[in-house]
């Protein structure tokens, strides 16, 4: 999302991506050696590393312990960080569960840089397993669901060239994961909102976006199977287009001008043509990349339609857009409340969201406090509001 107009940004600083797009006015409511469990292979030992242990180049990634968790198979070589090197610790095809058990808090694990795309790959096809597991609470399903999609939408959101088609697939795979298990299931589903992060960075935005749109389209009921999916898609990549708005427009501090408002404008027509390039053909949720900008007073961008011409989907998407952004922290201010995010959609940017969308998503919401109220403590709702 991008910042509205610039004499109409919510902040006064005027950060281009601060509003989203939206008009409001000014007024506002271990060092002696390697960890135990270094290996040739996909099993462990405690102690020291065995003699012969392959070395490697230097051009690995570090691997959080959290993504590995997600996974049960590993799906490439991971390393250890010992003595300004990396040594191989656990042999693809090993168990993850094992190497997360046995590695620690404090190890340095890596893979090399041209496995990413596996790893990516792997975690993808993990998203339901994670969140289908029942062994877990629905808090731990949820966050490592979040941390593997968010770990596979990263490079998405980073890449300076062309989109790659297989990375585009990964990211549709890990979100269709998450739309087809948080239908129905109301513990995940309030889980997966109260771990979602509100520190925004363009991919947990987008996350946190299509999570929103997904459970909001999945509560009205004119959105049913392949339109609650697309809507999941589009919205997961809604933003992708600003992978082609340079970053000193995208980070500038103060007001932009109208050279770079007509750059910032440009991210939804952006993304579309990115996403039809990279598939070959223009996939049913192509539109809502090109629409979620647009306005049911016809305020918005890029054609400035209005009403019942922009579509139903990207009516919704818009809203969940508008929402994220609003409740999620900045580095000049935190995370803003739901009360007041719906308030500041509902009365300072009257007319710019389709009201029957808007109270569904308030009356979602509401099942949101109801259950903060009911005794669910594995859920931890209170530290993560």
């Amino acid at each position: 999302m991008t910042a509205g107009e610039p004499s109409t940004q919510l902040n006064s600083g005027g950060h281009p991506s601060d509003t989203s797009g939206m008009r409001i006015p000014a007024a506002s409511p271990a060092e002696d050696g390697p960890p135990t469990g270094a290996t040739t292979g996909g099993r462990h030992r405690r102690g020291a590393p065995p003699r012969g242990i392959r070395q490697t180049d230097p051009t690995h990634q570090p691997i959080p312990l959290d993504i590995l968790a997600s996974l049960e198979v590993l799906p490439c070589d991971v390393f250890l960080g010992y003595a300004g090197r990396y040594v191989l610790y656990a042999a693809t095809g090993g168990d993850a569960r094992d190497v997360v058990a046995h590695a620690g808090g404090n190890a340095e694990l890596a893979i090399r840089v041209e496995d990413r795309d596996v790893l990516r790959r792997g975690l993808s096809r993990s998203v339901g397993r994670i969140l289908g597991d029942e062994s877990r609470t629905p808090v731990e399903r949820s966050r490592r669901a979040y941390a593997a999609v968010g770990y596979v939408m990263s490079p998405i959101f980073k890449a300076s060239g062309p989109l790659d088609r297989d990375d585009l697939e990964d990211a549709t795979d890990a979100i269709d994961a998450l739309v087809a298990r948080l239908s129905g299931m109301d513990s995940l589903v309030w889980s997966m909102v109260a771990t979602m992060s509100k520190h925004l960075a363009t991919h947990t935005h987008a996350i946190n976006t299509a999570v929103y749109a997904v459970l909001l389209g999945g509560a009205m009921r004119e959105f049913q199977g392949d339109s609650i999916r697309d809507i999941g898609r589009g919205a997961l990549l809604h933003d992708i287009g600003k992978n082609r708005i340079p970053l000193e427009i995208l980070d500038k501090p103060g007001p932009l001008d109208e050279e770079e408002w007509r750059r910032m404008r440009e991210h939804p027509t952006v993304g579309h043509r990115m996403v039809v390039g990279a598939l070959g053909v223009e996939p049913s949720y192509a539109h809502i990349i090109s629409e979620h900008h647009e306005r049911a007073d016809g305020s918005g961008y890029p054609s400035g339609v209005r009403g019942r011409a922009i579509p139903p989907d990207s009516r919704l998407v818009a809203i969940a857009d508008a929402y994220d952004a609003l409740t999620s922290a900045r580095s000049y201010k935190p995370a803003g409340s739901s009360y007041n995010a719906l308030w500041t959609m509902r009365f300072q940017m009257r007319g710019q969201f389709d009201a029957r969308i808007l109270e569904a998503l308030a009356a979602l919401l509401g099942g949101w406090k109801a259950l903060r109220r009911a005794d669910v403590r594995s859920l931890e709702l209170a530290a993560a509001v």
